[in-house]
């Protein structure tokens, strides 16, 4: 089944208190640290995709902690990065009334993953296994996920291609929350390229996981209006809230055996990782200030500040015509005035300016 929502609500309210469909009996996690890492993060007015984040407060130690991951649930693992969006499906997940058994995520893709992180902060608390693999289809990772003794994994942002052997160790499947309308946009920065192709819609896709990239059939679909101004940011917490929305209902027809319907992967699309665009080397301010908005925050565009590399948070489109002072660049279509940047990129810190690996 399907399900659509064009103009997903825009009001302040946690999404765990808007979930109206669970396990029956299932109960909120008796925890008030899940629940200050819920309001902590859905104050945040954009989501960042960087898998650096960090909690930063820790449990209340007169507070009584959870030692196990709640009893009675279907046993189900989640597998994902410390962002943003990874962090509010997990808590997701957990309001669904899963037990979960632990949670795996991809050493390489930022120095974060290897200490302390929003994900290690989750699992220390719950007293579930971090596992930190290097390659998910290595013997000693696929030993360490048959332990866990799921019966089903959900992904939400994970850099790896599972192979047969892993995909077939939980009985119940894998389950990808990906952000985008499924098939198109198939691939690692699917909110980035719906920008700069200038879609009028985006959304959160469900899909079984099968071999190749973004492949399975889908399980339910939500649909999220972009609109002009959005960033990167703004439309990935847009995303991510309707999609632990959809969270419970999506796990129990999963588990339920529930096969999904095929896609027509030739009438999809697939756009690969991205890097720091220049945006003074392309030839319209309309992509100039797309390649903007989409890079902010997680890849910002980058252009040249006085001679030297800087990235940009945020411009302006004007005419020719208009005086207003300031940086800008020109463009055959008009220009941009360069509102804000910065001197470094923000996705691999403590390196020399300008020379981040996504650099140009």
């Amino acid at each position: 089944m399907v399900t659509e929502c064009q103009k997903p609500s825009s009001d302040a309210q946690l999404p765990w208190g808007l979930v109206a469909t669970s396990y029956p009996g299932a109960l909120p996690p008796a925890s008030t640290y899940l629940a200050k890492v819920e309001e902590w993060l859905w104050k945040k007015p954009e989501f960042r995709m960087v898998p650096d984040l960090r909690i930063p407060f820790s449990p209340d130690p007169l507070s009584a902690p959870i030692s196990t991951p709640p009893a009675g649930g279907p046993r189900v693992g989640f597998a994902g990065f410390p962002s943003d969006y990874s962090l509010a499906l997990l808590l997701s997940l957990l309001r669904s009334g899963v037990s979960l058994t632990g949670i795996a995520t991809s050493l390489g893709a930022n120095p974060a993953i290897a200490g302390e992180n929003a994900l290690s902060q989750i699992a220390d608390h719950l007293g579930v296994p971090l596992l930190r693999l290097a390659r998910v289809n290595d013997y000693d990772s696929l030993v360490a996920l048959e332990r866990l003794k799921s019966e089903m994994f959900v992904v939400a942002s994970f850099d790896q291609i599972l192979g047969q052997r892993a995909l077939s160790i939980p009985p119940k499947g894998w389950v990808n929350i990906h952000p985008s309308l499924l098939p198109r946009y198939r691939g690692p920065e699917p909110i980035y390229w719906a920008i700069v192709q200038g879609e009028l819609e985006s959304g959160v896709s469900f899909q079984r996981v099968a071999r190749g990239i973004d492949a399975g059939p889908l399980l339910a679909q939500v649909k999220v209006e972009v609109k002009d101004d959005d960033t990167t940011g703004t439309l990935t917490r847009r995303v991510t809230e309707v999609g632990t929305r959809e969270t419970p209902d999506v796990m129990r027809r999963a588990l339920d055996g529930a096969p999904g319907q095929p896609m027509d992967l030739e009438a999809g699309s697939y756009y690969t990782s991205v890097g720091h665009r220049r945006i003074d080397r392309v030839d319209s301010v309309v992509l100039a200030e797309r390649l903007v908005r989409a890079g902010n925050p997680n890849m910002l565009a980058a252009t040249s500040c006085g001679g030297r590399l800087c990235y940009v948070v945020r411009v302006r489109r004007v005419e020719a015509v208009d005086m207003t002072l300031g940086p800008r660049l020109t463009y055959p279509d008009g220009d941009l005035i360069l509102e804000e940047t910065v001197d470094r990129c923000g996705c691999h810190h403590g390196e020399p300016i300008g020379s981040c690996p996504h650099d140009e």
